[in-house]
């Protein structure tokens, strides 16, 4: 097999020859050594890719990139990290013989013109003439839309094989690198359970999620880049910069056959101009391509926006992002067919919609065809316009790193942050999207402010300077109707990613140039405070609550055994003054271990004090038992589920066999993560349709719900967040209505961050800010209270929106989000929003940690807390 070599790759010709004597007298010409024609995906498989009710399984995907790869000077098979389960993750490298031995010159020409500070236009010029284009192609990123993972042998063997003037000037003018799976494992158990469950009565589709942990999500993660398959396409990218980025997919079946870009508006003001253009113009050709060869139901300008970095991290990096929807076929690998035996989708020809597609059947053939055309189409005018598309290239990186009057000078992040954790987040996710960072020597003055020396600089002038700004800026989405007067132009995805609020992070936008002295930020690393001595006779370690982090140290004490209390009100001990919530931790050596090693790794400063401070308390449940009822396909709780591995939470899901005893021996805490309704509960997954692997998932049944009722009145903590808090509603018939108008022309909050106001003194509250700004989506909820305890609430008039886009605030006035219900001798702790959401939600996140260690705690009173502590 080939293999990745950093240097040049000696043809096969030469390496034959190396192998010979010297005195051989077989004579070498490529006639002689032309390999045999390479195995067609129909000879490996023993099906052509695409036929009815047939997927090819991904370990033999493997295989045939492995064959194609030993068996041709044109592909490279390359394995460049893990999944989230620790599986391969393939790369492919296409081009020229010629191209794939200069590959380092290549990448290096590339990576100059991304940075063309100190480059002239003649020499951007000469490089752009004289480089290759760089083509990323993307397949299989959510795992059911299977045609993209069967697409991908057919595109490589014709590049491997075909000898024509359209594939040879491909392959001199581009490199090609293919992802043949942004999934990897996700295609493997689409792909398996497919083929395990044919001739059975269950169905066909993989019922959960398709990534470790965030399925359909896993292109959502483009700049918080938590998952392994983020971050090793982010550092190709970054490695590689590419011209053109194209994402395969699938969408619905009803509309029409394929989308291909311009996008619906509106377009992120971040993304240059000219990579807008050409993201246009490409889209464009494609679709010619698909109309010359008779492919109806091309759509254009619908659905899909430009808007979100969250899905498009190269629009930043300066390449176009081209999204490519086919529509899916039926089960998979069946035949669509319509309802009522005419055409499938609109029939009203339009312009963004020349010809509509004109059959009452779709399949699983064209799908593959519809896609291998809108590869070849946008391969085709890269290769055939390489020079252009480098050179535009070099453009919009210009564009970048010239101070435009209407950008701002620089970001300035201020040192002696309130969280040193999320300060260091922030800086790491910047740092992983390639910007610089600067970090200042001296104090320094900026927009008439001082900041300390420490503090933060990230200039707009430089590569990728658009990328920090679309994270760094307050959004502000247009607003956008459906027609004049009408109902809102949903967007496709989310309006609001600002990063400071997210997290808790003070960051300030300074509009003119100021003068300071900072050295660049090779690796930024957490804060490191120095660690506290042994606290004497009887003292205590201490740890304030306003980092989110928090809950990592909770977290680790949990697991070292260590006896952890939380002040109740604020209290003053060895000089400083600490908030509701700070913990106050018993000593020993392995509470010294677990708080060493989570303040390395967060930042988060430890105290000690020699007397244990005298105020009421909550003393922590050891080993509080946290139960997570993730449910079958629910990407919030897969969230949770990794932000709680992350954080060391010791968790474990509940399933349906749980509820045929008693919870209560089970959990403490019981998480409904967002899309938990009643019937998933009750009813779950049909086991009728679904083999005993999923019983997990089965319903509960009405006594199940009983005992959930019951968990609750018998001491338990049931937490219910966004959507799910109407499944809490139901079962405890919780003193809270909805507030809000479900008519789009009235209120409309489509993922937005909102303004709020907490009562910091309740323990759900500790450590948050009285004014912290909240994430909104369209299924979370405001509400009308009559009984319970109001943590948090929407301010009574003023601005609700703090980023993003929002209609009807006013009907948030005074509403309340966060509420806590005694219910028997349990705690159900509703949130209206998701504190959580996609774990971007940082700084709120601490919410849940609060309520899950807060039900089970046990109240201690000042003069008994010094003894507490003693045991």
């Amino acid at each position: 097999m080939r293999t990745w070599k950093r240097r040049g790759l000696l043809p096969a010709a030469a390496l034959l020859a190396l192998a010979l004597p010297f005195s051989s007298s077989l004579v070498l010409n490529s006639t002689a050594l032309a390999a045999p024609r390479i195995t067609t995906p129909e000879q490996f498989f023993g099906f052509p890719l695409g036929s009815e009710g047939k997927l090819a399984r991904w370990d033999d995907l493997v295989k045939y990139y492995k064959l194609v790869a030993d068996k041709s000077e044109k592909v490279l098979y390359q394995e460049i990290g893990k999944t989230a389960t620790g599986k391969p993750f393939p790369l492919l490298t296409v081009s020229s013989p010629a191209n794939l031995k200069n590959l380092d010159r290549i990448k290096e020409s590339n990576q100059r013109l991304a940075d063309p500070r100190g480059l002239t236009e003649a020499e951007a010029k000469k490089l752009a003439a004289q480089s290759k284009s760089v083509f990323l192609l993307e397949a299989a990123i959510h795992s059911t839309e299977v045609g993209t993972a069967q697409v991908i042998p057919n595109i490589l063997h014709r590049l491997a094989d075909e000898k024509s003037t359209t594939v040879s000037e491909i392959l001199d003018n581009v490199v090609l690198l293919i992802i043949p799976a942004q999934s990897p494992d996700g295609t493997e158990w689409v792909g398996d359970y497919f083929n395990q469950t044919a001739g059975t009565n269950y169905a066909r589709t993989y019922p959960d999620l398709y990534q470790k942990y965030i399925g359909h999500d896993d292109n959502r993660d483009w700049f918080m880049f938590t998952q392994p398959e983020t971050q090793i396409s982010v550092a190709l990218q970054n490695e590689w910069k590419p011209q053109v980025v194209q994402n395969l997919h699938q969408m619905g079946n009803s509309r029409g056959r394929i989308f291909i870009p311009p996008y619906l508006s509106p377009n992120d003001p971040n993304i240059d101009p000219i990579t807008v253009q050409q993201t246009n113009s490409l889209g464009m050709e494609i679709s010619r391509s698909l109309t010359a060869e008779g492919k109806k139901g091309v759509q254009w300008g619908s659905t899909y926006d430009y808007w979100t970095p969250s899905r498009q991290y190269m629009t930043y990096h300066g390449a176009p992002r081209i999204l490519v929807e086919a529509a899916s076929a039926q089960d998979l690998a069946y035949t669509y067919k319509s309802s009522n035996g005419g055409p499938i989708g609109p029939q009203e020809p339009d312009t963004n919609f020349i010809e509509p597609y004109d059959q009452s059947t779709w399949t699983l053939a064209q799908i593959v065809d519809y896609l291998d055309t809108a590869v070849f189409g946008a391969l085709s005018n890269v290769a055939k316009y390489k020079t252009e598309w480098l050179y535009n290239f070099y453009r919009t990186q210009r564009n970048a790193v010239d101070p435009s009057a209407d950008k701002p000078f620089a970001y300035v992040i201020p040192a002696g942050q309130r969280d040193p954790f999320a300060t260091y987040e922030l800086l790491n996710t910047l740092q992983t999207g390639d910007v610089e960072i600067e970090q200042a020597t001296s104090a320094f003055t900026a927009n008439g402010k001082r900041y300390d020396a420490g503090s933060w600089v990230i200039r707009y002038a430089q590569p990728y300077g658009r990328f920090a700004k679309t994270l760094l800026e307050v959004q502000r989405y247009p607003d956008l109707r459906e027609y004049p007067g009408g109902p809102p132009q949903s967007p496709y995805d989310v309006t609001a990613q600002t990063l400071p609020m997210l997290l808790g992070v003070s960051v300030d936008t300074v509009a003119k140039p100021f003068t300071a002295s900072t050295t660049q930020v090779k690796k930024v690393q957490p804060a490191n405070p120095a660690l506290p001595g042994d606290p004497e006779g009887n003292g205590a370690y201490l740890v304030g609550p306003e980092s989110y982090g928090t809950a990592m140290m909770i977290a680790a004490l949990q697991k070292a055994g260590a006896r952890t209390f939380r002040a109740s009100s604020e209290f003053s001990a060895g000089g400083r003054t600490y908030a509701p919530g700070t913990l106050i931790v018993e000593p020993s050596k392995a509470a010294q271990t677990a708080l060493r090693d989570v303040s390395r790794k967060t930042g988060i400063p430890v105290f000690s004090v020699g007397q244990a401070p005298q105020v009421a308390a909550e003393q922590l449940k050891d080993n509080t038992r946290v139960g997570l009822f993730r449910g079958i396909n629910n990407i919030p709780g897969g969230w949770m589920k990794w932000l709680f591995e992350q954080y060391g939470i010791g968790f474990n899901e509940v399933v349906a066999a749980d509820f045929a005893g008693d919870l209560n021996a089970k959990f403490d805490t019981i998480v409904l993560p967002a899309g938990i309704s009643r019937t998933k509960i009750v009813s779950g997954l049909n086991r009728d349709r679904y083999p005993a692997e999923w019983s997990w998932a089965y319903g509960v049944g009405e006594a199940g719900w009983a005992e959930l009722r019951k968990f609750v009145e018998d001491g338990g903590t049931l937490l219910a967040i966004g959507d799910s808090v109407a499944t809490a509603r139901q079962l405890a018939s919780l003193p809270i209505t909805p507030a809000l108008p479900s008519d789009e022309h009235q209120f409309f909050s489509p993922g937005s961050i909102l303004s709020q106001r907490f009562d910091t003194s309740d323990p759900v509250a500790w450590g948050m800010r009285p004014d912290t700004p909240v994430w909104f989506g369209e299924n979370d909820q405001a509400y009308t209270v009559t009984g319970g305890d109001v943590v948090s609430s929407f301010p009574n008039s003023g601005e609700q929106l703090q980023s993003g886009w929002l209609i009807g605030g006013e009907h948030l006035n005074g509403k309340a989000n966060i509420v806590k219900h005694q219910v028997g001798e349990g705690l159900i702790v509703t949130f209206g929003s998701e504190p959580t959401f996609r774990t971007w939600s940082r700084d709120p996140s601490k919410l849940l940690f609060n309520a899950i260690y807060h039900g089970p705690s046990t109240a201690v009173d000042a003069a008994a807390l010094p003894g507490a502590l003693r045991g």
